[in-house]
């Protein structure tokens, strides 16, 4: 049902090539790219149905808003959102991409370098990074093929994250009363919740408001650069960001149950999710047939850092 011989073969190949030719470029998604509508399966989850690809984006293609979760440090899953760009370019006229892995401050520098290519200008990849400031927490062997697929595109490519300046004032600013901020007391919860696992449980009253009101200003600034700009818009960012019953979803003026916005997710078999939280799940084999793990673990959390000694 899942293909999984032909889907764990594919990315097999790919991750092995990330792991040696750094980063990750063209060659890859070339490599890969005839076989990418057949990896998985796609679950419609208001009926439970299995849909094709094409299914997908014929469903998708009318909505004036888009939004596609992710996991970060999954070189699949960015390989999945080039196919959809190129794919959706075919059935719809693009208004704009936004992605959560760009600074509010860098967006200058993004729409210079858009102008200058559009003009028929090049701007080799090592070159493209330093000039519009790529921030490498988001590691460029992951995302270099997807932005340099997007930046020669005739419609803007726009920041949604907040700038270094914005998150350390949040850091440093917020207190007890940061839970209001959300739309609904049950959602500040479940915030709340995730970054306490996210740390072990082991994260000061100060840390937790400071990370809070950052998750809680990224998902309105998401929602807000997203009806800002001409429709129909696609938003790349963490699966957390993009769910209608938690994320940015919830801070459209229209709210999560607008009926032209679509969710997608790209996740693995055996996640946990709604048609509440998404409209469409990509779903991606965990391991390959012989068991073994298809992308590296993750940790179950992250430890916080050992005591100073002085």
């Amino acid at each position: 049902m899942y293909k999984q011989g032909l889907m764990a073969l594919c990315l097999g190949l790919l991750l092995g090539c990330a792991q040696v030719n750094a980063p990750a470029g063209a060659s890859v998604y070339a490599a890969v790219e005839p076989e990418i509508a057949q990896w998985g399966a796609i679950v419609e989850l208001g009926t439970g149905r299995q849909i094709s690809a094409a299914q997908l984006l014929d469903e998708l293609a009318p909505a004036s808003t888009l939004m596609v979760g992710e996991v970060h440090d999954n070189l699949a899953h960015h390989l999945i959102e080039q196919w959809l760009v190129a794919r959706l370019a075919e059935r719809r006229r693009q208004g704009a991409v936004v992605l959560e892995m760009l600074d509010s401050d860098q967006q200058r520098p993004v729409a210079e370098v858009q102008a200058w290519l559009r003009e028929g200008n090049q701007v080799r990849a090592s070159r493209l990074r330093q000039i519009m400031h790529w921030n490498e927490r988001w590691r460029w062997e992951q995302y270099g093929s997807l932005v340099e697929s997007l930046m020669p595109a005739p419609y803007p490519l726009l920041a949604g994250n907040l700038s270094t300046v914005e998150r350390k004032r949040l850091m440093s600013t917020a207190d007890a009363g940061v839970e209001r901020r959300f739309p609904t007391p049950a959602i500040a919860g479940r915030q709340r919740e995730h970054i306490v696992q996210m740390h072990c449980g082991q994260i000061d009253a100060g840390r937790l408001h400071g990370m809070l009101a950052i998750q809680h200003a990224r998902d309105l600034r998401m929602a807000q650069v997203l009806e800002g700009t001409q429709a129909p818009r696609l938003l790349f960012a963490g699966t957390l960001h993009t769910l209608k019953s938690l994320g940015a979803p919830q801070y459209l003026g229209a709210g999560p149950q607008d009926p032209g916005l679509k969710v997608l997710v790209i996740g693995e078999q055996g996640q946990a999710l709604t048609d509440s939280d998404a409209d469409y799940l990509w779903m991606l084999p965990a391991r390959d047939t012989d068991g073994s793990a298809l992308v590296s673990a993750v940790a179950a959390c992250d430890q916080p850092l050992p005591t100073a000694s002085h």
